[in-house]
């Protein structure tokens, strides 16, 4: 940690010193052209140079053909000859050359402005967040942050802006920067329709465009993918894009880049969700309709986020409508949804109310009226602007899931969890130069499980103060940074007991705290070269009061601990984040990054099922050192002349360390010895992920295949050996098609196939005391079958004019349409009757030989949901 600061310093000096270098050195020009236009000269100029032009186009004549000679020439003389040539003059300022027409007078010399405003939607006043705003004719612009603020600067003058974002008409406006500016401009939106009918989309590279380590999702492309059950949410989102991967079916547990599943955080609006999902897997609690904006983060990690070494997922609800009152809903057999949204003060502030509700349990209610299965959620987002520099945002969140059932008259069980998180944030505008935002927030997540009249429990909860900064501190230079405090309250399980049971192990309850201190600049080396580095410095520090038990290198314990009030153990840790982008041309760029990240929580469970509730959360502490991982990626994004056609590709390697796995048979509920039952090794994951993408047009959607391997090494499994980790899936492919037959029937389809998970199958059997023992050999040796699923679905526009105020639309969707049998875990037990479908539970005493039985989930489920709003 000592030597990664003056590295850093070193780095910044060197980056200064490029800066420096690049104003006074250029290497000479040559253009030899009898007929060429302004425009082309000035390309060839920045071709060869490197260094920018900003004009007005409306007061220069860039397709003028001239002629034009130099050789050999250096970058002052050929200015002034191309100025005595065209009769303008030119002005270096901060490395751009500014041109004017000799007539205008041209305000103090090296005088930049600062333009700033919000960007949001006119029809409901909706911040756009990733909005681009570009000065016409250059290769300066900015995009909006995730409140819909830009800030850029710009030298002093006229210059003509254009205003565009996916799916919205963009804007054209002139402006004459005089002094710092605030500029605010709402777009309007295309006609309603799925897919979306894209308007406007800037065919060049002009401002940083998402990779595929940083990948964003709209609630449009979540609405495009075929329903299951009548929802289209969070998982199957993320489950269609390069380098992450599903569980299996019915489960919304996925991998980033080789990750494991609990690698992986959701934060709403800065609030944690430790559970994501309904109906133990079946349903996200992340939908389209409250859904703004998705930022997946797989590689190069901003400073201001971490404490995960797969991805972080970052999801912006929508502020809801301030100018009009809207309501909206959703009817499905299985679940039904609505959602309200309306000003409080117009154009000021609004509130939007989402609830979801399970109504399948009448499926069953008549034959089965003992049995509970149900889920719900109530979504609350609040948001007022106090004045033009202050602007409040409240988000609630709550959902539980229950299920109860009576096998018979003495007995009953009951299992509920849920998630209640919220978070409070302030916008603060100081000046035109720094933006920040605050934000109190806290996230829980509990899970209790009943056998009456004894009850388990587990619970996580969180409270965290953050505050960024943003400041824009000249055109090439704007840095990010800020602090952030987190308390965790765990207990890792619970028992309550009917006086009649014996009395069982008490186990631990853990408080610990996070404190990050981050600091990211992001400088602008030349036309073509961008470098974003930055630090986050961690410290984390477990509390008492607590009893610990400390152990030797065979895990047996051999004292115990006890620790008071006061941090009892602490880790302090420095993670750098380099990223370096080259623009090989207005169409294609490249891009290197590099990240180190620590995490200190884990969950805990030895379990490959595809969905559970009963987890355990522990945090880092004296028998578990932190989790680490490193990162190198190269990503490579090509822009086609065609509108709305990209392609990308990304090479990646990670090394992790600290990785938790288990001892066989391993024990890891309501043991107060847990820590004994972990063990400790290594993992690497590679991979190459391609993506070709087409947003524009009648048909659109998206093609992406990855190439992967998790491979672990954990002292004391597998006699030492390397073996495949259980998410290795070397082959992932996914393709995503939306086709509008006409203005009113809109087609969806999607296809996946991939890799079947590694597990662990015996290699032979030998008999003991009557019984059939499996015997195993290498872990994870085996897989499961390759796993494929096509989906499809139909949307019908039942109202004949767009621009009615009632909106209506049927949609029905297939599940698996083929009805592949893609199985989730295969068993070894016995056939009672020849030709019959195999029992998971048999009589275990019988002479039949145990046979490998396959278990799958789902293989056809159709849907039909009704939506509307007005």
């Amino acid at each position: 940690m000592q030597k990664i600061g003056p590295i850093i310093f070193l780095l910044q000096f060197v980056v200064f010193c490029l800066i420096a270098q690049k104003r006074n050195t250029y290497p000479p020009i040559t253009i030899q052209e009898s007929s060429i236009t302004i425009r082309e000269v000035l390309q060839e100029i920045t071709r060869q140079t490197e260094v920018g032009f900003s004009f007005n186009p409306k007061g220069i004549e860039a397709n003028r053909i001239i002629s034009f000679y130099v050789r050999r020439t250096r970058l002052k003389h050929v200015l002034e000859a191309f100025c005595a040539k065209t009769n303008l003059k030119y002005r270096f300022i901060e490395g751009v050359v500014v041109l004017n027409r000799s007539e205008e007078i041209i305000e103090e010399e090296g005088i930049f402005h600062t333009l700033s405003g919000f960007v949001t939607d006119e029809t409901s006043g909706e911040s756009l967040i990733g909005a681009t705003v570009a000065v016409t004719g250059t290769t300066q612009g900015t995009i909006t942050n995730e409140f819909g603020y830009y800030a850029f600067q710009l030298p002093a003058g006229n210059h003509d802006l254009s205003y565009s974002y996916v799916g919205y008409e963009g804007k054209h406006v002139h402006l004459e920067l005089a002094s710092d500016k605030r500029h605010s401009l709402a777009l309007q939106t295309g006609a309603i329709a799925l897919p979306r009918v894209l308007v406007e989309l800037p065919e060049d590279l002009t401002v940083d465009r998402p990779q595929l380590g940083q990948i964003n999702l709209k609630s449009g492309e979540l609405t495009n993918l075929p329903e299951f059950a009548g929802e289209s949410g969070l998982i199957k989102g993320l489950q269609s894009q390069p380098g992450i991967h599903m569980h299996s079916d019915g489960s919304a547990f996925f991998y980033a880049r080789g990750g494991e599943r609990d690698q992986n955080l959701i934060i709403v609006d800065d609030a944690p969700i430790y559970n994501p999902f309904h109906l133990f897997g079946f349903y996200s609690i992340v939908i389209p309709d409250f859904t703004k904006s998705i930022d997946i983060y797989k590689s190069d990690v901003p400073a201001s986020l971490g404490d995960r070494l797969s991805s972080i997922v970052s999801i912006r609800t929508r502020d809801g409508n301030s100018k009009k009152f809207e309501f909206r809903g959703a009817i499905n057999p299985f679940i039904n949804r609505f959602s309200v949204e309306t000003p409080i003060t117009k154009e000021k502030g609004s509130i939007f109310v989402s609830a979801r509700g399970s109504n399948f349990e009448r499926f069953w209610r008549e034959t089965n009226p003992d049995l509970e299965l149900s889920f719900g959620d109530v979504i609350v987002k609040w948001n007022h602007i106090l004045n033009e520099r202050n602007r409040l945002f409240f988000t609630m969140i709550l959902n539980g899931d229950n299920f109860a059932a009576k096998p018979d008259s003495l007995t009953s069980v009951r299992s509920r969890y849920g998630n209640a998180a919220a978070s409070f944030r302030w916008n603060r505008i100081y000046g035109p130069k720094l933006f920040s935002n605050t934000t109190l927030s806290t996230g829980n997540y509990g899970y209790n499980f009943s056998f009456a009249p004894s009850t388990w429990r587990s619970s996580l909860g969180t409270l965290s103060l953050k505050s960024d900064f943003t400041h824009y501190a000249s055109p090439h230079y704007t840095a990010k940074f800020g602090l952030e405090a987190t308390r965790y309250f765990i207990d890792p399980g619970s028992f309550s007991l009917d006086s009649t049971i014996a009395i069982l192990p008490e186990v631990q309850s853990n408080s610990s705290r996070k404190v990050a201190l981050y600091y990211q600049g992001e400088w602008t080396l030349s036309e073509k070269l961008k470098l974003n580095a930055g630090l986050r410095l961690l410290s984390w520090a477990n509390f008492g009061p607590t009893e610990y038990f400390g152990f030797d290198e065979n895990y047996e314990v051999v004292d115990t601990f006890s620790a008071g009030e006061e941090v009892f153990n602490r880790f302090v840790h420095l993670d750098p984040r380099l990223s370096l982008r080259y623009q090989l041309d207005d169409h294609s760029q490249l891009k290197f990054s590099y990240g180190r990240y620590h995490q200190y929580l884990q969950l805990i469970s030895n379990s490959v099922a595809p969905f559970s509730s009963s987890e355990v959360w522990l945090p880092a502490g004296p028998n578990i050192q932190p989790q680490s991982a490193f990162q190198l990626a190269v990503n490579y994004l090509r822009r086609f002349k065609d509108p709305g056609v990209e392609f990308s590709s990304a090479l990646y390697y990670k090394k992790y360390r600290h990785q938790i796995d288990y001892r066989p048979h391993a024990s890891t509920l309501l043991n107060p010895l847990l820590e004994g039952e972990l063990r400790f090794g290594d993992m690497y994951s590679y991979g190459i992920e391609l993506m070709l993408k087409k947003e524009l047009g009648r048909l659109n959607g998206w093609f992406s295949y990855t190439f992967s391997r998790t491979i672990r090494k954990t002292r004391g499994l597998n006699e030492g050996r390397e073996y495949p980790a259980f998410q290795d899936r070397p082959h992932d492919l996914s393709l995503m098609l939306n086709y509008r037959l006409t203005k009113r029937i809109h087609f969806s389809t999607y296809y996946t196939i991939y890799s079947g998970s590694a597990f662990s199958s015996p290699t032979g059997f030998y008999r003991f005391n009557g019984r059939v023992v499996p015997i195993f050999d290498e872990k994870n040796n085996d897989r499961l079958p390759t796993y494929q699923r096509l989906d499809f679905s139909f949307q019908f526009i039942l109202n004949k004019r767009e621009d009615r105020r009632f909106q209506n639309s049927l949609v029905f969707s297939l599940y698996n349409a083929l009805g592949h049998r893609n199985v989730v875990s295969v068993n070894f037990n016995k056939i009672p009757i020849s030709g019959s479908r195999p029992k998971l539970k048999t009589n275990l005493l019988a002479e039949t030989a145990l046979t490998p039985t396959e278990v799958d989930l789902i293989r056809f489920f159709p849907s039909l949901t009704y939506k509307f709003k007005f």
